[in-house]
């Protein structure tokens, strides 16, 4: 029965090593350590393994897979593959995509010298003293193969027995590897597509319908200018193109000062500068400044190639306050959203309405002026849509 389960006899036994993956191992729940740890489980039980790696494909917007490599000398690290990587020089004919393609064991053995029409990989293993190299199938059960893939510096290589408790390995090990893949998915997407603060605050158990909490925070609101005029005559694919790329330059700018994207609304962005851990109402308000200043200066260097490629150009306004809301789980019983409710967010949106008619890029609420040091200049008392009394509105002096 221990033969069936972990493999021949004879030699170094898998049993110890399984012992600790149904134990502690199943405790894990970092990739990282994960291997790490498997790797000094197999030098307990005189495996000679040497260097141990597992490639896991995923779903994600950004990259396709991510890896985690372990040599005896440099410990793990964890690295991302990007999108497109199958094209590459890198993948093609090598183990990982063998082993995917085929979904069987792929076997290397490191010559000393350098031979004609080696893999890129081989060099790699010959420069770490590698005699022996096996990449292997670690299936999931959503239909990918994975690959798990050891080698040794021992100069007898792998033995025949040593490749069967590998492949026992991993097989053995591809649960526990696909509960962490599954979780590190579902928080990638839920920043992706939710951001950091709220993907947090579901895993802190913040699901049901009005849970939330109360906020301290600087507040961004930016609307692209002319965007129906823009839909109506730009190709769909050099529309998308140019709110991506005002996407992008606002988030760089803000993420860079301690900002994040609560909201997408059509061609609007709403973000939040939280006060409180990024430092006092002051602090924050002024990287939130900079943050919309940066954004300007960036988006003004991408109109200057995209006019010379005879593209529409980036216009936005945008709206700065200051002050507390409540970000809550609000909506329908079967779909639920969080959302920032409060009338600060509704001062900065209107503030940001007030940039068209005053021909003002950037304006700033008194509350968020008198908290920042960068000379600015007022434009007077306004009557903003659904706000009580006249708001005193401020822009950044030379802007």
């Amino acid at each position: 029965m221990t033969t069936a389960l972990f493999g021949p006899s004879d030699g170094w036994s898998l049993e110890p090593v399984a012992q600790w993956l149904f134990g502690e191992g199943r405790r894990v729940n970092d990739p990282n350590r994960l291997v790490a740890e498997l790797a000094q489980q197999l030098d307990h039980v005189g495996a000679r393994i040497d260097r141990l790696a597992m490639m896991c494909r995923t779903l994600h917007p950004q990259f396709a897979g991510w890896s985690v490599h372990w040599t005896r000398p440099k410990g793990a690290r964890r690295s991302t593959v990007a999108h497109g990587v199958s094209a590459t020089d890198a993948f093609i004919g090598s183990p990982v995509q063998f082993v995917q393609e085929q979904q069987r064991p792929f076997r290397l053995r490191v010559a000393p010298q350098v031979e004609a029409g080696e893999h890129p990989l081989v060099p790699d293993l010959r420069h770490d003293g590698m005699t022996d190299y096996v990449a292997l199938p670690m299936p999931f059960g959503r239909e990918l193969t994975n690959v798990f893939s050891a080698a040794t510096a021992d100069p007898a290589g792998f033995s025949d027995d040593d490749i069967e408790r590998l492949a026992t390995l991993a097989r053995l090990v591809s649960p526990f590897v696909e509960i962490i893949a599954v979780r590190r998915t579902t928080l990638g997407l839920l920043d992706t597509f939710v951001g950091p603060r709220i993907s947090e605050r579901i895993f802190q158990g913040q699901v049901k319908r009005g849970d939330g909490d109360r906020i301290d925070a600087a507040f961004w609101y930016s609307d692209l200018r002319g965007f129906t005029q823009l839909s109506e005559t730009l190709a769909t694919p050099e529309l998308l193109q140019l709110l991506n790329d005002y996407f992008e330059f606002c988030a760089a700018a803000a993420a860079a000062r301690g900002g994040e994207i609560l909201q997408f609304i059509g061609d609007a962005i709403l973000i939040v500068f939280e006060i409180g851990k990024a430092g006092t109402r002051a602090q924050v308000c002024e990287a939130a400044l900079d943050a919309a200043i940066d954004a300007f200066d960036s988006i003004a260097v991408a109109n200057h190639r995209r006019r010379r490629a005879g593209q529409a150009g980036i216009r936005f306004g945008l709206g700065l306050h200051v002050g507390t809301v409540t970000h809550a789980n609000v909506g329908a019983p079967g779909r639920l959203a969080f959302n920032v409710v409060g009338p600060a967010v509704n001062l900065t949106a209107r503030i940001q309405s007030m940039t068209k008619d005053l021909g003002e890029p950037l304006l700033l609420s008194a509350e968020f002026a008198a908290l920042v040091s960068r000379p600015l200049r007022s434009v007077g008392l306004h009557d903003l849509r659904g706000v009580a009394s006249a708001q005193e509105l401020f822009a950044p002096v030379g802007d």
